[in-house]
């Protein structure tokens, strides 16, 4: 009896530190100064909202972002690597539109108001990802068949991944991975209707280079209804950007291959091939790419018959597979940890230490503790590691 008041106490003590961390994420944007709202992404997100409205024909000219980015920043200039004084805007187009109404606010505002919006669509989507919702099949009213511990279970499971480096990572850089989560949770939690899950999937695309498995899956299993909710929320976005700028691939996709370079702190597999001679990189990415993407699907088809073990090697893996992926990103891992609702504080030690260290080393480093903690954790969901305590639980679906 002693021993398990004891468990119990230590769970509380946990819980409630673990409260502590997620409310100063939430206070962080709140009280910070404004040099550090300028030296986050969201300078690039900016410029891009600004430019969607006033000059939607140069979105991708360094030179307009150049002079916008000046404004945007009231004349500092940024420091990396590889840039030219700027921060670029890289993303898709629709990126822009959804930068549109914070950039209006002003770049201290509307920048506070970015990084809380995508914590509050993380904490949102880590929900929607843990929470078990009745089976397509089951014919009692919804309300009713979800379990009373349902919503606890579900905030166990969000609550250390909401309270973890990555999710840090995730604020300082005021990134776009808690939309992405939205979307993956939304999808999970609504996966009995699949055309609805399928547009859900839509906020994938403000990041699709992380989300390579998850489109090869479904087609490999024919998920034709969620496919086509998926290519609906696409082709709505991509006719809203065409109407504005309807050159805005052709310009998007040669910026796009400026990402990925030897110096950027990447956690991908596919940045190995940067260590390559240049006339090589290119073709080496594109290998890795792909061997790595057949790599996580075929780790996912072992635990096929366990959907949520299989969706999590699936969300995790693909940030193994991204060309291009930075530290923030693992927060997508933390997310598939959730879907998999069986992950122990190992597993969130293991992540929050790899991210943290992926954060400071010197590239290629990074790429390699990704590699390692996201494989790890991609066994660990499958069942295929020396250590698995208990048996997860499939999902209908």
């Amino acid at each position: 009896m002693r021993a398990a008041d004891g468990r119990q106490r230590w769970r509380w003590r946990g819980s409630v530190a673990l409260v502590a961390v997620a409310l100063g994420f939430v206070i962080y944007p709140l009280i910070e100064g404004g040099n550090d709202v300028i030296n986050s992404d969201w300078p690039a997100f900016a410029t891009g909202g600004r430019l969607i409205v006033a000059d939607p024909s140069h979105l991708y000219d360094l030179d307009t972002q150049r002079r916008v980015q000046l404004e945007v920043t009231g004349g500092r200039t940024l420091v990396t690597p590889g840039i030219n004084g700027i921060l670029p805007f890289l993303a898709p187009a629709w990126v822009a539109f959804l930068a549109v109404p914070f950039e209006l606010l002003g770049t201290d505002l509307g920048g506070r108001l970015w990084m809380l919006a995508g914590l509050a669509c993380l904490a949102l989507g880590l929900f929607l990802a843990g929470i078990r919702w009745p089976s397509k099949h089951e014919k009692i009213v919804i309300v009713i068949t979800i379990a009373p511990e349902a919503p606890r279970r579900a905030i166990g499971s969000a609550l250390p991944a909401f309270a973890s480096v990555p999710t840090a990572l995730l604020l300082l850089n005021a990134q776009l991975d808690g939309f992405v989560a939205l979307g993956i949770g939304a999808a999970v939690a609504l996966w009995a209707q699949p055309f609805v899950a399928g547009l859900c999937l839509g906020l994938t695309l403000l990041k699709p280079q992380l989300v390579l498995p998850l489109g090869a899956a479904l087609l490999l299993t024919r998920r034709w209804r969620v496919l086509a909710g998926w290519a609906v929320a696409g082709l709505v976005l991509l006719a809203a950007s065409a109407a504005l700028n309807p050159r805005w691939v052709l310009e998007w996709l040669p910026a796009l291959g400026g990402t990925v370079k030897p110096v950027s702190r990447e956690v991908d597999f596919p940045h190995l091939g940067t260590l390559l001679p240049d006339a090589y990189q290119g073709w080496a990415v594109i290998v890795l790419s792909v061997v790595s993407l057949a790599a996580v699907l075929m780790v996912a088809r072992r635990c096929r018959l366990d959907f949520r073990a299989a969706a999590a090697v699936i969300i995790a893996g693909g940030v193994l597979v991204a060309p291009h992926a930075l530290p923030a990103d693992l927060v997508l891992v933390a997310v598939a940890l959730a879907i998999w609702g069986q992950a122990r504080w190992p597993d969130w030690v293991l992540l929050s230490v790899g991210a943290a260290i992926a954060a400071f080393v010197p590239a290629p480093w990074p790429a390699a503790v990704g590699v390692l903690v996201v494989g790890w954790l991609c066994l660990r969901a499958a069942g295929l590691s020396g250590w698995r305590p208990g048996r997860a639980p499939a999902s209908a679906g």
